[in-house]
């Protein structure tokens, strides 16, 4: 049974608002867009428990000798992934097992460019299928990456940091709206590097990778085709702690692409960022803040990107008299207006949570 308390929804906006935007690019964390410097948020505290996988990773290396520019380690079900820090050479890198299915890299990277903070969505993407049409000789590697370089060859000094998921499912000459996935991935990375134009004593760089792997958050809605479509554009999936995650993704021009979640106890928020394109933080980050809503028993709903990522931070009554809040992340790439070729439509959400901190953590991966 849902417990309602006024009082209670109209504290939890205010205080999710707040602490959301001392994370946010652009405000308290990340200086302003064209004045002071730039600043990558601190990785925080980490609960993990038994259904959360957490691996870090790290390179670093300074002055002329002892170097690992690589490291690498395992996405669960997935693949490998690596960080690369040499002169020439700054990448974050993924392999799949395997090229059958359609996997991919999301991540909205923040840094400072030209005296401003920017940023960027990339999709690193493998398959070997690049539509239902294909006959396998359309894909890519086995491998995709994406570079922290800003220019054509690796500055000499860089600072940033980048967020996203890693996730799969099937290929595209395939259906997909009933197929077991695999666990989502998210992640959090920063990179540093200095001196790479200067002698070799002078170089130095650190990167710090964190991946969060989540086996009892299983949310995504996927489908390849509006014939695959039918029955498969709503997803309905439990996230333990806050309620039901509801995902819509319908073909057509005007019909509903959207998430709300339905909280155990009634009340709550969602703080949203919504990232698409690449450019400077205030033309590429669009945010608002949306109050659980009595009538329809929903936070949200809240408008998918058509190719985009979202960064969401939900916050629900604990049952305690108190609140529990966390970041969680959302990538989207969807066709749903092709009445020509209808077969070619496509609609693929992905959706996985961030550390599962304590308020005084204020993890961002």
């Amino acid at each position: 049974m849902k417990r309602h308390s006024i009082s209670r929804l109209l504290a939890v906006a205010v205080t999710a608002a707040a602490m959301a935007l001392s994370a946010v690019p652009g405000t308290a964390a990340g200086g302003k867009v064209d004045g002071d410097r730039f600043v990558v948020p601190a990785f925080g505290k980490m609960r993990a428990d038994e259904n959360t996988r957490v691996k870090e990773i790290s390179v670093r290396w300074s002055g002329a000798d002892d170097r690992d520019y690589v490291e690498s380690t395992r996405v669960p079900g997935i693949g490998n992934i690596k960080l690369v820090c040499k002169p020439q050479n700054t990448i974050i890198k993924l392999t799949a097992d395997s090229r059958e299915p359609e996997t991919q890299m999301w991540l909205a990277k923040y840094e400072s460019k030209d005296g401003a903070n920017v940023v960027a969505v990339k999709n690193a993407r493998i398959y070997k299928y690049a539509n239902a049409n294909d006959d396998g000789k359309g894909g890519t590697g086995r491998s995709a990456h994406e570079g922290l370089n800003q220019k054509g060859h690796v500055e000499n000094w860089a600072q940033g940091y980048a967020y996203g998921l890693i996730s799969q499912r099937p290929g595209r000459h395939q259906s997909a709206g009933n197929a077991a996935l695999a666990p989502v991935t998210s992640f959090y990375l920063t990179w540093y590097w200095n001196g790479f134009h200067e002698p070799r004593a002078y170089e130095s760089c650190e990167f710090k990778l964190r991946l969060v792997t989540h086996y009892d958050e299983q949310v995504g809605l996927n489908w390849h085709g509006n014939q695959d479509a039918s029955g498969n554009t709503v997803r309905t999936s439990p996230l333990p702690g806050y309620g039901q995650v509801r995902l819509v993704c319908e073909p057509g021009r005007v019909n509903e692409q959207t998430i709300s979640l339905d909280p155990d106890l009634d009340g709550g928020s969602v703080y949203v960022e919504t990232i698409a394109g690449e450019g400077r933080v205030e033309d590429h980050v669009e945010t608002e803040t949306l109050e659980y809503d009595s009538v329809t028993g929903l936070i949200g709903p809240v408008e998918l990107p058509r190719n985009g990522m979202m960064r969401l931070m939900y916050t629900v009554p604990d049952g305690n008299g108190g609140w529990t809040y966390r970041w969680f992340y959302l990538s989207a790439y969807m066709i749903v207006n092709n009445a020509e070729h209808p077969e070619l439509n496509v609609c693929e959400v992905a959706f996985g949570g961030g550390a599962r901190t304590d308020r005084a953590g204020r993890s961002t991966g």
